[in-house]
């Protein structure tokens, strides 16, 4: 790439030097070159013969390089959108996908009719899917999480996203053991990856990932089981529990007995059972 071209040939060289290590190289070139501008993505179309000074040049250069050395989009740009809002996001986090968005919505749907509810986002991360139900519904929100590194991802984006909202707390925790009181629903995105998969599908962009948000046992079911026996104790009686599953999750959601019910699964768009409802009585 020369020291100066226009965005036109930057687009179609990025995309290029990307084919052969992205799935979306045309996109990732857009959303970087977006990036590196301080514009949208859009804009792009309208400056397509603009020509880039060499400082934002050799700029969107490293980001592609950082790119094509399969480091996720989302930790180059330090953004990822998510239901309603841009999270921030960097490797002290899962990137947040857009299966997690059925965790939301099912948990907004039960939501509904509940005054202030007490809401408790276990394994939180980035705080994306507890932050994205306090933007529907007025709610007093705990983020837990056993990473205080996480937690401090996720406090960037409540102050980012909620400056001046008081009803936010955070809670350095292993599950349930440091959390005090009892909710009216509680969500979760445990690390749900088998040893199997661990070995066959943590290279490239997972490698940059935490580890210890993806592998969740031997057989991906471990750590979620543990996750529905210990929630009953911070459940209040008619609360619900909705976590999402990995591939292979629903069989053992359903082949197993728990002291909650299961309610309900929930199928994403490719019919894959990816949110599992279980409520106390």
């Amino acid at each position: 790439m020369p020291a100066e071209i226009t965005v036109k040939t930057a687009l179609a060289e990025a995309s290029a030097r990307l084919s052969g290590c992205s799935g979306s190289p045309r996109l990732d070139a857009e959303i970087l070159l977006a990036h590196t501008l301080g514009v949208s993505r859009f804009d792009l179309f309208s400056r397509e013969g603009r020509t880039l000074d060499e400082a934002d040049c050799s700029k969107y250069r490293g980001f592609i390089e950082r790119r094509a050395n399969a480091e996720p989009v989302a930790y180059i740009t330090k953004n990822r959108d998510f239901f309603e809002d841009t999270f921030y996001v960097d490797g002290r986090v899962l990137v947040p996908r857009p299966e997690s968005e059925f965790v939301v919505e099912t948990a907004l749907k039960l939501l509904q009719g509940v005054e202030k509810p007490e809401v408790l986002d276990v394994c939180c991360g980035s705080g994306c899917i507890g932050l994205s139900i306090l933007r529907v519904i007025p709610c007093r929100l705990t983020l837990a999480d056993i990473s205080a590194s996480a937690l401090e991802v996720a406090k960037i984006n409540a102050e980012r996203l909620f400056p001046a909202d008081p009803a936010v707390n955070f809670v350095e925790s292993d599950l349930f053991s440091e959390i005090p009181g009892e909710f009216d629903l509680i969500t979760a995105n445990p690390p749900y990856l088998s040893a199997a998969d661990m070995a066959e599908f943590v290279k490239g962009p997972l490698e940059f990932e935490p580890r210890n948000a993806l592998f969740g046992g031997e057989n991906g079911f471990e750590f979620t089981e543990r996750l529905i026996n210990e929630a009953e104790s911070c459940l209040k009686h008619g609360g619900f529990l909705v976590t999402e599953l990995g591939y292979g999750g629903e069989k053992y959601a359903k082949e197993k007995k728990y002291g909650l019910e299961l309610v309900k699964i929930v199928n994403d768009y490719a019919g894959v059972g990816r949110v599992a409802v279980f409520g106390r009585g």
